[in-house]
């Protein structure tokens, strides 16, 4: 009897496979792909037959149906780290017949000729970059259009994919100038430009180096990518490196919190504002250090450097085992502090920035906004992992028939590793829930300073709060250079924090980390003493 059991169990496993294998119909648009022989590699792009079967939004899609692209397409492996996986992405780019590049519309999107098909293989909810993509549309982000769709190889099912745009200067994606290499004096050379922090896999353009360590990361210093355009010329690279070298200078000035000639000047800090919630919201382990996009367009249309666009979001949301990345609590931008000893580290702009007051203002009203009108909604998230889940609640099933891997370790998930896609979807909610509201916690803006004594003239404190809750922010604008004691208690006269700063004549900025647990609501003592002078300040959470 358990022999025979066995035997229906290995015959319906069969059969599941086979169905899988044998795709006819989805609900899902159905991508064909026959190389003709010809082996897919990371680079060169081989020449292959590309069709896509799509009747529409909502309707079912059947091989023997009318292609809605019927062509040729140039084809290769993409990716760093996630080539080693079994079931690869693949870049696309259309062509016609004599192998050059075309351009068309594909499943809704803008015109265009360079796509991707993203594997989603350690990702196995399928819904990481594809929900952050949505969310950061709606943010007012440029973010890659996705399309779910299953993919068929040589006859051969692969199982379900993301269709995607690919990152690239054109007026439906970065809407930037095109800059031709005769573009090298006054305006023109001022844009568009793309680069990047990331890895420097498939990259062949070139980079530099920034002059200034990383915060927290002992000698480490960040490696700018040249991205776009792919016919940069030397002026050009010369001239985006030394803007890039200026922004650097600017932030890393005395004065640069200035709004004239600090680092706002070269800086749109609304972009880097709503990059850094796309991955604080997802806990983006990877974020800021690498696949870390920026944009800048010519001076004569606004100029200044753009975060973005956002990508590559499958290690998020708790799918990391490594550096914090699995804990929905603590800020993903922190990263070096958490990870010293990584290679890529986190840029110190963004540390930097998040010391100057008014930027910490912009990003808390910002982040308050997306919470109670715009997008961070927990009802708006919930809809669109509702929607992404009745997508794929029947064409998951082929690709986990086809990639059994549901249960088991693959790199870098945490454990436990959910049984089935219902329960990572699951995680996923969990996760978010979870997420929102330690951000509701530490991202706050409201911070009551009040004084039990009053001000002397020749010392002028303010005290504020990042938003973040991590640490305290001090201003000090002084008559005098002398040495201040500052101390930090709780109201219960708990020492939280002590030390000495030499005041210099005129403004003093400095900050007091605080730990987890200090990071509480409730009242804290501030008292500095320079000299003969003791001024006490209590602080108040709100």
């Amino acid at each position: 009897m358990r022999k025979l059991y066995f035997t229906i169990l290995l015959t319906i496993s069969i059969f599941q496979q086979l169905t899988a294998q044998f795709l006819t119909s989805s609900s899902l648009p159905i991508v064909v792909i026959n190389t003709n022989g010809l082996s897919i590699v990371d680079e060169p792009k081989i020449k292959t037959d590309f069709k896509i079967y799509y009747n529409g939004q909502g309707k079912s899609n059947n091989v023997s149906d009318k292609p809605h692209y019927d062509g040729f397409a140039g084809i290769e492996y993409r990716g760093s780290s996630s080539q080693m996986f079994p079931k690869k992405s693949i870049g696309i780019e259309l062509w016609n017949e004599k192998s050059e590049s075309i351009e068309a519309s594909l499943l809704g999107m803008p015109k265009e000729s360079d796509w991707i098909l993203f594997a989603s293989y350690n990702e196995k909810s399928f819904m990481h970059n594809v929900l952050t993509m949505r969310v950061a549309r709606e943010m007012g982000l440029y973010a890659s259009r996705t399309q779910y769709v299953e993919v068929i190889i040589n006859n051969v099912y692969m199982g379900v994919y993301v269709f995607m745009e690919k990152i690239k200067r054109d007026e439906g994606r970065v809407n930037i100038a095109n800059l031709k290499e005769t573009d090298l004096t006054g305006d023109d050379i001022t844009g568009g430009y793309i680069f990047k922090v990331d890895k420097n896999t498939g990259s062949n353009l070139g980079s530099w180096r920034s002059k200034y360590p990383n915060y927290f990361a002992t000698n480490t210093y960040t490696t700018y990518l040249y991205e776009s355009p792919k016919t940069i010329t030397s002026q050009q690279k010369t001239y985006l490196k030394n803007y890039v070298d200026n922004a650097e200078n600017a932030l890393q000035s005395e004065n640069y919190r200035d709004k004239t000639n600090g680092y706002r000047k070269y800086i749109d800090t609304r972009s880097f504002i709503q990059l850094f919630l796309l991955n604080e919201l997802s806990k983006n382990v990877d974020g800021y250090r690498i696949s870390t996009y920026f944009y800048k367009d010519k001076d004569s249309k606004g100029g200044k450097i753009k975060a973005g666009p956002p990508w590559d979001y499958d290690i998020t949301y708790g799918n990391g085992n490594y550096c914090n990345g699995d804990n929905p609590f603590g800020f993903a931008y922190r990263f070096n502090y958490t990870c010293p000893d990584d290679f890529w580290q986190v840029p110190f702009w963004w540390e930097r920035m998040l010391s100057d007051s008014a930027y910490v203002k912009e990003l808390g009203q910002e982040y308050s906004f997306q919470r109670k009108f715009g997008t961070l909604q927990n009802d708006r998230l919930t809809k669109h992992i509702d929607t992404l889940t009745n997508i794929l609640k029947e064409p998951i099933v082929r690709n986990f028939q086809k990639w059994p891997i549901l249960g088991t370790f693959v790199w870098p998930q945490p454990t436990p590793y959910a049984g089935t896609w219902e329960q990572e979807v699951n995680e996923l909610r969990n996760f978010l829930n979870q997420r929102l509201q330690w951000l509701d916690n530490n991202i706050q803006t409201n911070f009551a300073i009040t004084a039990n004594e009053p001000q002397l003239a020749e010392i002028t404190i303010t005290a504020f709060p990042n938003p973040l809750l991590e640490r305290i922010n001090i201003n000090i604008q002084s008559l005098f250079s002398e040495k201040a004691n500052i101390k930090l208690t709780d109201n219960l006269g708990k020492v939280i924090f002590e030390g000495n700063e030499m005041l210099q004549i005129g403004n003093n900025d400095f900050y007091i980390e605080l730990s987890e647990k200090e990071v509480v609501s409730g009242i804290k003592i501030l008292t500095i003493e320079s000299g003969t002078k003791r001024i006490t300040k209590k602080l108040v959470h709100q």
